[in-house]
């Protein structure tokens, strides 16, 4: 009797870009499970995809074993605002040349978490501002694409809708940036000010890396689930 094999779902993968950040889950037998980030290298239909070899999240994930363990994916493409893409599958091989990467089974169903309704993801972050000639710190409360959420204390500095605003952030060793943008409004409440913040259309990539970086943390912390799509 001749088995027909299921059909990947090869439209969902195209949703995943060539060198987009990804965030992955090996999953050993004994069920430790250890964290990683990577990059998308290429796939072929039907056979295997390919993947940079993951940089740890976790302390001693260099020391994991990897080969047919299996592996959770998950990465936030570019599609309308942001969607979450995820599968399963299992680690078929280590490549060691032209550089080190994984090749991974190609997975029969790849989820997709649509997240375009929320398309500002909360944020906790103290940042370093500039705005009319002056400096301070402030509390950075939301983030996406497009703008940000301000929380500032300091009388000493006049911020007012219209005016130009520089934020320096640093969310890890390897994500730091400056972003320029606009105050859209300002708001007195109890001894503070909220400002609303619209980002500049520029620097798009470390934009986008920002936010991956933010939704993953709150996956961590449990703010945000990403475990409903495996």
């Amino acid at each position: 009797m001749k088995i027909t094999k299921p059909e990947p779902d090869i439209g969902a993968l195209k949703l995943m870009h060539i060198g987009m950040r990804l965030l992955i889950e090996v999953i050993l037998p004994n069920g430790i499970k250890s964290q990683a980030t990577s990059r998308l290298i290429g796939y072929k239909k039907d056979d295997f995809i390919l993947l940079e070899y993951p940089m740890g999240r976790d302390s001693g994930f260099d020391q994991v074993f990897l080969e047919n363990a299996s592996i959770i994916v998950r990465a936030i493409t570019d599609t309308s605002f942001r969607d979450i893409v995820a599968f399963k599958t299992k680690i078929n091989t280590i490549i060691y040349r032209p550089v080190k990467m994984l090749s991974l089974d190609m997975p029969i169903n790849i989820a997709t978490h649509k997240i375009r309704e929320e398309p500002r993801v909360d944020a906790v972050y103290t940042v370093d501002i500039k705005c009319n000639g002056k400096k301070c710190l402030a509390k950075m409360i939301n983030f996406s694409i497009s703008g940000c959420g301000l929380v500032l204390e300091n009388k000493d500095i006049y911020i007012l809708k219209g005016n130009s605003i520089t934020i320096n952030l640093s969310i890890s060793s390897d994500i730091k940036a400056e972003l320029e943008g606009d105050v859209t409004s300002v708001l007195a409440d109890s001894g503070q000010f909220k400002v609303g913040i619209k980002f500049n259309q520029n620097q798009l990539e470390l934009k986008k890396e920002i936010l991956h970086n933010i939704i993953i943390e709150m996956s961590n912390s449990g703010k945000f689930s990403l475990g409903g799509i495996f």
